[in-house]
């Protein structure tokens, strides 16, 4: 199957990208009123919403603005990028990109089965694909950076743990479970004969 890229379909990705930069922007100033060392990223939303609309691969684009936008948060740039410069481009990157890639590829998979479980659960993987891969990240690169802020007398992989999955996961995983129905009403409108490019809207996309 081939896809034809349409002048609709980059319009909307281009707006959904510009929803996703505005709250990538927010989520940087939340995470300073909080004071996390990594902020909680409230721009997944709309890869979600790229990705059920317009495609996996459309959905690793928006992820990978996002991975830029984590990388470009002052917060990363003065502790992670510092430790580690590729690592933290290379670990930013992939942790959105793969979770933009997955939740379309679900959806797309779950669509014709049941399409309110295939936006559930396409909302739902980015944050764990999110954490998981920033989890894997941190354990295998990071530990000694984490050591520096560790409380004396704790452990620095449970610190980790809890820290990552009190702050950051907790309110990714609450936003995108809340957020699923306004997800669920875009998508469908999105992919049912608006004519706004999206891969499963035949009038706007031929698929040869």
């Amino acid at each position: 199957m081939k896809t034809k890229i349409t002048v609709r379909q980059m319009t909307g990705v281009a707006i959904i990208a510009a929803i996703e930069i505005a709250l990538g922007i927010f989520s940087m100033f939340m995470s300073k009123i909080f004071m996390t060392t990594v902020s909680f990223n409230l721009a997944l939303i709309p890869i979600v919403v790229g990705a059920c609309i317009y495609g996996p691969w459309w959905g690793l684009f928006l992820g990978l603005i996002d991975g830029v936008i984590c990388l470009v948060d002052p917060g990363t740039l003065s502790t992670f990028f510092a430790f580690s410069p590729v690592l933290t481009i290379i670990l930013c990157l992939l942790k959105t990109g793969i979770a933009g890639l997955a939740s379309g590829f679900l959806f797309k998979a779950l669509r014709n089965v049941n399409d309110w479980v295939a936006v559930i659960l396409a909302s739902l993987i980015v944050p764990v694909c999110n954490t998981g891969i920033f989890l894997g990240g941190v354990y295998a690169f990071f530990i000694p950076l984490y050591q520096t802020w560790t409380p004396e007398g704790a452990n620095v992989l449970t610190y980790v743990l809890v820290l990552t999955f009190t702050i950051n996961f907790a309110i990714e995983f609450a936003v995108a479970v809340l957020l699923s129905p306004a997800v669920y009403k875009i998508v469908k409108i999105g992919t049912k004969g608006k004519d706004i490019g999206s891969v499963y809207d035949k009038p706007a996309t031929e698929n040869k």
